[in-house]
């Protein structure tokens, strides 16, 4: 007994002495680092910007430049994708970056709606499962050019939009949702944790901030 409870001492200790800035674990210190490159593949996507380019073309670019980047973390990547009513995995994790490249160059623009809600929620989910036992840093590298508007009622994280903007959403609202999951893993728990679930989640919502207004 006093030995299993000294090992969860030690482990506790080990968290607390990872707790980066801003309550987020300190990636130079954690083993690996786990990142979901979460991509929108609305029809929205298709719009073709000042630049010549369509918001999907840089989306992906901007994913490209994600994985490419120096790291001194050993880095594990997923490829997600969202559309219409669902989400997709596209690529598994694995720190191979030829593949991670070889799966986002065949990715395509849809047509249907935005189910981003659903696709953040279920992203945090996988993150959380995967090589529980490493110490790694959470992250998901979300791209998107429009807003949500298409998760599915009953999901996890399906609510009207809230008129409060970032961080003080109103309650039951997706926005609030989601930000709970980021931070604690449970949509319906709004109470602060020594560091958060997914250590980038004030990042994704920028994302979303930039995607688009509050209201629709």
């Amino acid at each position: 007994m006093m030995h299993t409870t000294l090992k969860s001492l030690l482990l506790l200790l080990g968290f607390l002495l990872l707790a980066g800035p801003g309550g987020g674990m300190a990636t130079a210190h954690a083993e690996e680092q786990h990142i979901i490159l979460l991509i929108d593949r609305s029809g929205a996507m298709n719009v073709l910007e000042s630049d010549g380019q369509t918001r999907f073309q840089k989306a992906i670019g901007r994913a490209q430049q994600r994985v490419l980047a120096p790291s001194t973390a050993t880095r594990h990547f997923a490829v997600w994708s969202f559309e219409g009513s669902s989400y997709i995995e596209h690529l598994a994790f694995t720190p191979n970056i030829d593949f991670v490249m070889s799966s986002l160059f065949h990715l395509r623009a849809g047509f249907g709606q935005t189910p981003l809600a659903l696709a953040l929620c279920a992203a945090v989910d996988h993150l959380t499962q995967y090589r529980p036992s490493v110490l790694a840093t959470k992250d998901i590298a979300l791209f998107i050019g429009t807003r949500e508007n298409s998760t599915p009622l009953g999901a996890q994280c399906a609510g009207p939009w809230s008129p409060a903007q970032y961080p003080f959403f109103s309650p039951q609202s997706w926005q609030w949702k989601v930000l709970n999951k980021l931070r604690t893993g449970n949509p319906q728990n709004p109470n602060s944790v020594p560091f958060p679930l997914i250590a980038n989640y004030d990042s994704v919502f920028l994302a979303l901030a930039n995607a688009g207004p509050v209201i629709p």
